[in-house]
């Protein structure tokens, strides 16, 4: 999804930044702030936590959230996949993770007509109501096949995360979580391709394992295009400014944040973005549209003072 111009967004009016305050401590800013306390902490460890990762981006919409009993759902998952495992192989323990995961408890791909619902995107949420979407079906998987010594990763596959293992050092094994963990041959892979991005040409180069950091970037992403189709500024603002938390200095996210900034009223914080962009990409083909929606800004911004 393409950034749209900086003022162009239309969002409901808001609690928060009506006013033009740029700096307001509220409830939402709070719980933004011990998000990126937890995701950085997640991804500063050795070796990067996913779990906690995408617990931390889950803490965005819930301060109250209960990471203990997150962990212990996961350890008891994962305790039931290594007593269900009939051997040592990779196979093994893909039909015990399948087996316990999809076939005992039910995960399971949310219906079209919910997809578009946040809480999906939420590792907590999908542990309790046990439906979500690729990506964040495809971390339960992980982690629960960490947890059991199952050597998967994930793929961060295009329009459909999907999770895979190495057998033999060369042949890869895919599981697609969204559909009950289902096995994919490369042909298969083409064929999902071909559903969710058919203006996309496969490679086996797309099935390579996702870092920590690119599938948090990816869950924040997704929940970025949810509250912004819905117009919801306020929470779209907490999502990107974790996006940028990861990657400081994209060009796109900067102009969404500086566009949300602009719609929330917070001209001072949409000119520092604005400004940071010009900056950055002094030839962007977009440049002349940055400058004079800088200079628009700081006319409102004389005017608050």
């Amino acid at each position: 999804m393409d950034a749209p111009p900086p003022g162009s967004l239309a969002f409901r009016p808001s609690r928060h930044y009506s006013s033009g305050v740029d700096e307001v401590d509220t409830p939402l800013q709070v719980r933004t702030r011990r998000a990126r306390q937890l995701l950085v902490r997640a991804l500063e460890a050795e070796p990067p936590r996913l779990d906690a990762a995408a617990l931390g981006i889950a803490a965005l919409e819930r301060p109250d959230l209960d990471f203990r009993r997150c962990e212990r759902a996961l350890a008891v998952l994962s305790d039931r996949v290594r007593a269900r495992r009939a051997g040592d192989g990779l196979l093994d323990g893909i039909q015990a993770l399948r087996g316990v995961l999809a076939d005992e408890e039910g995960f399971r791909g949310t219906v079209e007509a919910d997809y578009q619902n946040p809480e999906n995107s939420f590792l907590d949420q999908v542990l309790e109501r046990k439906v979500g979407i690729p990506i964040t079906l495809s971390v339960l998987y992980l982690e629960v096949a960490r947890r059991a010594k199952v050597p998967l990763f994930g793929v961060s596959f295009p329009g459909h995360f999907l999770v895979a293992g190495e057998m033999d050092g060369h042949r890869k094994l895919v599981l697609d979580p969204f559909h009950g963990g289902a096995l994919l041959t490369e042909t298969g892979c083409e064929d999902l391709l071909q559903r969710v991005a058919p203006q996309v040409k496969f490679s086996p180069a797309m099935l390579v394992a996702a870092s920590v950091r690119t599938i948090s970037y990816r869950m924040l992403n997704n929940l970025k295009r949810l509250y912004l189709d819905k117009g919801d500024g306020d929470r779209a603002l907490g999502v990107v400014d974790l996006m940028l938390t990861l990657a400081p200095d994209h060009p796109g996210d900067l102009r969404t944040r500086a566009a949300i900034l602009s719609a929330l009223g917070a001209y001072r914080a949409a000119l520092r973005d604005v400004e940071r962009c010009l900056e950055l990409s002094p030839d962007a083909p977009d440049h002349d549209s940055l400058t004079m929606t800088a200079k628009a800004l700081r006319h409102r911004v004389e005017l608050l003072n």
